[in-house]
């Protein structure tokens, strides 16, 4: 898909390994190098490269300058050795959002959760399943069961996903 100077990612299982974790970035994601070209980009990110390749470019080799650009890409050094050797790009909206700790606790003080079923929604927002998160909490899975069934009632939700709109939907 990309064409590279040189393998910086090896075998099809690192790849796989790669595609999967920019495609759980929500926002488009590029692995560049040093120079601003573009080394894989997650789906995201492909739909702004096949629209405007250059543009993308230029805004990337802006903000790897430390320069002003009309797009806010937030980066992150990947390592070979002690030196960046490129950066993870991440493209952030311009508006502020609100993080995600602020959001639990404030559904934790309208739903009125107990510390525990509190810690259980922050595992649950991030994806856990009953059991892993019943392993984080060295509690029994019916007991998560419990807590989650709990907090459906008190958030006036009968699924994860209507939970979680629920705790985006700050009043």
């Amino acid at each position: 898909m990309f064409r590279r100077r040189r393998p910086l990612f090896q075998g099809d299982a690192t790849l796989l390994a790669l595609d999967t974790a920019l495609n759980a970035i929500d926002a488009p994601a590029i692995i560049v190098d040093l120079d601003g070209e573009v080394l894989h980009a997650n789906t995201n990110a492909q739909v702004l490269l096949d629209r405007d390749r250059p543009g993308v470019a230029r805004a990337l080799m802006g903000a790897i300058a430390g320069g002003q650009t009309d797009h806010t890409w937030e980066l992150t050094p990947l390592r070979r050795t002690d030196k960046p050797s490129g950066f993870l790009a991440i493209l952030r909206s311009g508006r502020r959002e609100t993080p995600l700790a602020e959001l639990l606790q404030a559904a934790t003080r309208r739903w009125q959760l107990t510390a525990r079923q509190s810690q259980v929604l922050d595992l649950l927002v991030h994806g856990f399943t009953n059991a892993l998160i019943a392993e984080t909490l060295g509690i029994g899975e019916s007991t998560v069961e419990f807590h989650v069934s709990a907090i459906f009632d008190k958030a006036g939700a009968d699924s994860r996903a209507l939970l979680v709109a629920r705790l985006l939907d700050r009043p």
